[in-house]
This record gives structure tokens, C-alpha cells and sequence, in this order.
């Protein structure tokens, strides 16, 4: 089929919920600075951090560590640093691998993943009930009831989901050299910690928070270094507020780009079909210049409902909140919560226009919502199938990589012979699985959600590049959703 009988069969959105027809297809945006205050912001707090943790974090950190006399070196932290990097590598290898099994049976997958958490719920009313614990159990049956109920709705929505699965990691596997970039902003992600916590050391003996007790034993030397929580709400603010943005940033950054990079492949595949395509050159140009004042200012919307949620969560923590005011305490984190996590979906969606176009935030926000809307596709954004495959596989890489901690500890037990032995390795390896798959998985969330926009922007270019993945997706879409097919 070839794009003009495909262009025919569409739904023309004057004939759907907005006979104005106010709803037009993305254009690119002219390459100009969006949002450019959220920017300059952004980097006068980047700025401050960085200040604060050089002028005051590591005077802090070299006053309290100056008397300590430690023979701590290197080798006493060998075992996990290779142990690290040896789990590391294999996460990286069962990541790469877990790509390419679920574009072979990505139907199946979706399928297990939902039964496997209808297992998972079962098994909680079981032991809930083996221990006694009456409460727990009649609540996890409720929920069981309900994860069933949701699993008898979407099940007939599994072709369409494994379709755009699959069409997502072809994406992903034609242009892999994305998945780098999102491990290099991660790095940066974790250096912007390592200095926040620099400095957040230097406000804390600033404000004279910390105590310092210096004790002598046989001639050696110790210090140690007790820090009170109460530091001011206006610094504890300011604080919370610098990390939360920042890791929204890294993340949003890491999405806009993956965006940039699949909507090239689907709009112009000479530019994005290979490893190192120049559409990932270019996504992360624009994501880090002309659009990073977009990113930045959706990033610092979710940044001051997080920060805000914490402080909530602090007082709630205080042992004399009570009564009344934990109630409203309460109330108030459930509402923000439930802001955070509306405001985060929208920014999944705006970010995706902002890659594929250059809009600004508000702009790409407003074409997102307009067209799902206009096609009739509001009922779809709901569906989340894929995630579902993703957390199945982060949990699966995790235990596989945590079986590698083990047979390390088998071969060179003096590794993890000071930290518990075979259990430690193989949490240890464990969480190193599920931190690089997460990262790797996500560069997938982004390209299939980004597929989903794409599929219903221009479904007739997606049939003139790649006809094959188009029919896919077509015949998947016709059956799960017959009455709002436009073709």
C-alpha cells in the first residue's frame, strides 16, 4: 500500500471532535534558543552548587577528615571495584542481548509479563494468608481481583502494543549508539551528585549543624562527624530543589534526545541507520542548545512538586505532628503526589515534540494533547503494556547479573569476604543489573512512546520508509481499535 491510498484512508480531523479544525500536523521549528530564562536559571543554580561545594563543601570535608589517620587503601576496595566493573560488563551484555529477544517474540513477552504480575499478586494473598496476617490478605485479594479485571481489558490490546515494541527497538537497534549517550549523561548525572553532596557537607557545617569529636586510642587518631537534620527550610528548599531539577534534567535530556533520534529515523532513514548516525550528532545538539531551555523549564514544574512533596514528607516524619495537622499533611502529599505524577506524563509527551520538532514547552505540550485528542487516540495513552515487558526484563537482568556475583564469589571469595560472603555478592551484582538495564530499558520506553506519536502524526511516511513494520502496526491497530482506525 503506498502512501497516497494510505494518505486517503485517514481520518481527516475536521470530521472528529474538532470541526474548527485548530489541530495541524508539527512542522519543524526554526532553530532559535525556547524558553532560554529556564536555561540561563538552570545554570545559575548549576553554578551556585558548584561554588558552594568548592568554598565551603570541601574546607568542610578537609577540616573533619584532616586528623584522621586511616590505613585505608586501595586494595582494601579492589575486590569491589573489579567485582563492579565485572558485573558491570555483564549486565551490559544481557541488556544488549535482551533487545534483540524481545524483538523476536515482543507479543509473547507482553503477555508473560502480565501473567507473571498476576502470579506475583497471588503469591502475596498466599503468604499474606500462611502468616495469619487477615488484613494483608483480604487487601491483597482486592487487588488481585483488580490486576485480573485489568488484565482481561488489555488483552486484546497486546498486538498493537507488541507491534510498536517492536518497531521501537528497531529504532533503537538501527541507531544503538544513542544507548552510549544515555550512559555518558547518566555519568554526568552521577558526577552532579557527587558535587551536590560536596556542598551540601559545606552548608551543613556553614550553619554549624555538625559536630565534630576528635578521640585518641593507642596513639591513633580518630574524628568523627555527627550532622543534625534541622538545617533551615529555606536552605533545605533551595537544596532539595537544585537535585530534583537537575536529575529531571539529565532524564528529560536523555528522552528529548532518544526522540530526536527515532522521529529522523521514521521522517529520514539515510540519517538514522547506523551506530553512530549523525541524527544522534544532531538530537544531541539540539537537546543541549536550542531546546535545554524547554527541558529545563518542564524539568523544574516536576522539580518543585518533588521538593515540595519531600518537605511535606519531612514534617510528616516529625514526631510532633499529630492529629489534625498529619492529617492535612497527608492530604496534601497525596495530592501532590498525584500532580507529580500527571505533570510527568505530560512532559513524556511534550518532550517527544520537543525531539521531533524544536517547540517550546508550552507549544509541544499543546500539539501533544490536541492530537491524541483529535485522533482519537486518548484511550491508548492509558495502555502501559510495554513498561510492564521492560520491568520484567530489568528484574530478570538484575537476577542474572546477581547468579554472576555469585560464581565471582565462588572464584576470588576474598572479595566479598568482609561484607557478608555470597549474600552480599549477590545483592551487590544485583543492583549493579538493574541500574544498567533501567538505563538501557529507558532509552526503549522513550522510542516506543516516541513511535506511538509518530504513528499518529505521519502514519504515511512510516508506510513509504518502512512498509513492512507499517503493515505490522496497521493490521494490529485495526484490530484492537476498529471503530477510531483512520485506516
Amino acid at each position: 500500500m503506498g502512501e497516497e491510498h494510505l494518505s486517503q484512508n485517514l481520518i481527516d480531523p475536521e470530521t472528529l471532535d474538532n470541526p474548527s479544525g485548530e489541530w495541524t500536523k508539527g512542522e519543524k521549528q526554526e532553530s532559535k534558543c525556547r524558553d532560554a530564562w529556564a536555561a540561563i536559571l538552570f545554570y545559575a543554580q548549576l553554578l551556585a552548587i558548584f561554588v558552594v561545594a568548592g568554598v565551603l563543601g570541601i574546607p568542610a570535608i578537609e577540616k573533619n577528615a584532616g586528623d584522621v589517620t586511616d590505613s585505608t587503601s586501595f586494595d582494601d576496595y579492589s575486590g569491589l571495584i573489579y567485582s563492579s566493573l565485572i558485573a558491570g560488563a555483564f549486565s551490559l551484555l544481557f541488556s544488549s542481548l535482551s533487545l534483540f529477544i524481545m524483538s523476536c517474540c515482543p507479543k509473547l513477552l507482553i503477555k508473560i509479563s502480565l501473567l507473571f504480575s498476576l502470579v506475583c499478586s497471588l503469591l502475596v494473598v498466599i503468604a499474606a494468608f500462611a502468616s495469619g496476617s487477615i488484613a494483608a490478605a483480604l487487601f491483597g485479594v482486592v487487588f488481585f481481583a483488580l490486576s485480573l479485571c485489568y488484565a482481561c481489558m488489555v488483552w486484546k490490546r497486546i498486538p498493537f502494543a507488541a507491534a510498536n515494541l517492536n518497531t521501537g527497538l528497531t529504532a533503537v537497534k538501527s541507531n544503538a549508539g544513542v544507548i552510549a549517550v544515555a550512559y555518558c549523561i547518566i555519568a554526568a548525572s552521577y558526577v552532579y551528585v557527587c558535587v551536590w553532596m560536596v556542598a551540601l557537607v559545606g552548608v551543613y557545617d556553614r550553619e554549624g549543624l555538625c559536630d565534630t569529636t576528635t578521640t585518641t586510642v593507642g596513639g591513633s587518631t580518630s574524628t568523627t562527624t555527627t550532622c543534625e537534620a534541622n538545617l533551615s527550610w529555606g536552605y533545605f528548599f533551595l537544596l532539595l530543589l537544585s537535585i530534583f531539577w537537575a536529575e529531571q534534567v539529565f532524564q528529560n535530556t536523555i528522552h528529548t534526545i532518544i526522540a530526536g533520534v527515532v522521529s529522523t529515523w521514521w521522517f529520514v532513514p539515510e540519517d538514522a541507520s547506523s551506530c553512530c548516525s549523525v541524527s544522534i550528532k544532531d538530537s544531541f545538539v539540539r537537546a543541549t542548545t536550542s531546546s535545554f531551555g524547554s527541558i529545563c523549564f518542564g524539568s523544574l514544574l516536576v522539580a518543585i512538586i518533588q521538593t515540595l512533596r519531600a518537605m511535606v514528607e519531612n514534617a510528616r516524619n516529625n514526631d510532633d505532628t499529630e492529629g489534625c495537622a498529619a492529617f492535612l499533611l497527608c492530604l496534601v502529599d497525596c495530592l501532590l503526589s498525584c500532580l507529580e505524577g500527571a505533570l510527568e506524563y505530560f512532559n513524556k509527551f511534550a518532550y517527544i515534540y520537543v525531539g521531533m520538532y524544536g517547540y517550546s514547552y508550552f507549544e509541544a505540550g499543546k500539539n501533544v494533547i490536541t492530537l491524541f485528542k483529535q485522533r482519537g487516540w486518548s484511550v491508548i495513552i492509558a495502555d502501559d503494556l510495554i513498561s510492564n515487558v521492560l520491568t520484567l526484563f530489568a528484574f530478570i537482568i538484575g537476577m542474572l547479573t546477581g547468579c554472576v556475583g555469585l560464581v565471582m564469589n565462588e572464584i576470588e571469595e576474598s572479595w566479598f569476604a568482609d561484607y557478608g560472603g555470597a549474600a552480599s555478592a549477590f545483592g551487590f551484582a544485583f543492583l549493579i543489573g538493574i541500574v544498567i538495564s533501567m538505563i538501557t530499558l529507558s532509552v526503549v520506553d522513550s522510542s516506543v512512546n516516541t513511535v506511538l506519536v509518530c504513528f499518529a502524526e505521519a502514519p504515511a511516511e512510516f508506510e513509504k520508509n518502512y512498509p513492512e513494520l507499517s503493515s505490522e502496526m496497521r493490521d494490529a491497530w485495526r484490530e484492537v481499535y476498529p471503530a477510531e482506525c483512520g485506516f
